[in-house]
């Protein structure tokens, strides 16, 4: 047997996140049913995290137990065996004590908005129809760095068993015509950066002030939130490891 380390890519329009589920698609189920007509038996997959229902990666990471097997063929076999949205970018032996969820020590999403329609870009940003502040949205951004507990952008529902998370970067940038907020982590709770994005949103259009934002932030009650960004606009970019 050995462990291998594996980076995927996908599109998640049509699937319900990352974690296998019995009755749905799901990005895991699909790459394990891939694993089991290769090697004839089930092999189970460990991600680096778990996406929601319609976000995407650029660059989720996951590990499993293998028999014996050419890393090379398997990366074909698999991306043959899987659907175009979902590609097998690398792989690699590992330590067998690596771990890719809890070795992971930074983990990196994007979130794209459009303000103006994009026939390509569509599925992968959201386009907004009304004029934002982007200095306020900015501020906002900084204002995420200043805390670790984000209880308040957390989803019902999340087993967890803390809300704190350390911020290394949250900032908006611009790049090809797009808006880009860009934030950076040990690791992120159940609906977290899009509720961020909804609530810097609201900020940029003058819903909330920043003393809101703020006060959203310190009552850790997610019902505070007025809005979540959806879902198409959000991209796992990157897992770091120590």
């Amino acid at each position: 047997m050995q462990r291998i380390k594996a980076v995927v890519e996908f599109d998640g329009s049509g699937y319900c996140g990352w974690q296998y589920q019995e009755n749905d698609k799901t990005i895991q189920g699909e790459i394990e049913r891939a694993l089991q007509v290769v090697f004839k038996d089930r092999i189970g997959i460990t991600g680096a995290g778990r996406t929601d229902a319609g976000v995407h990666a650029r660059n989720q990471v996951f590990h499993a137990d293998i028999p014996d097997y050419s890393l090379y063929k398997l990366k074909n076999s698999l991306n043959g065996l899987l659907n175009a949205d979902i590609v097998i970018k690398h792989i690699e032996r590992c330590s067998d004590n690596f771990h890719a969820r809890f070795d992971a020590v930074k983990r990196r999403y994007r979130y794209y908005i459009s303000e103006i329609p994009t026939a390509l870009a569509r599925s992968f940003s959201w386009h907004i129809v009304f004029p934002v502040n982007i200095t306020l949205m900015q501020a906002g951004a900084s204002l995420i760095c200043a805390y670790n507990d984000f209880k308040s952008f957390c989803k019902s529902g999340s087993d967890v068993n803390n809300y704190h998370c350390q911020i290394f970067e949250s900032r908006w940038i611009k790049q090809n015509g797009l808006m880009i907020y860009e934030i950076c982590a040990n690791r992120f709770l159940y609906g977290m950066v899009r509720a961020i994005v909804g609530t810097l949103i609201d900020l940029g259009r003058g819903k909330i002030t920043l003393n809101e934002m703020n006060e959203i932030i310190l009552s850790k009650d997610r019902t505070k939130v007025l809005n979540s960004a959806p879902a198409k606009g959000l991209i796992l970019e990157e897992i770091s490891y120590k």
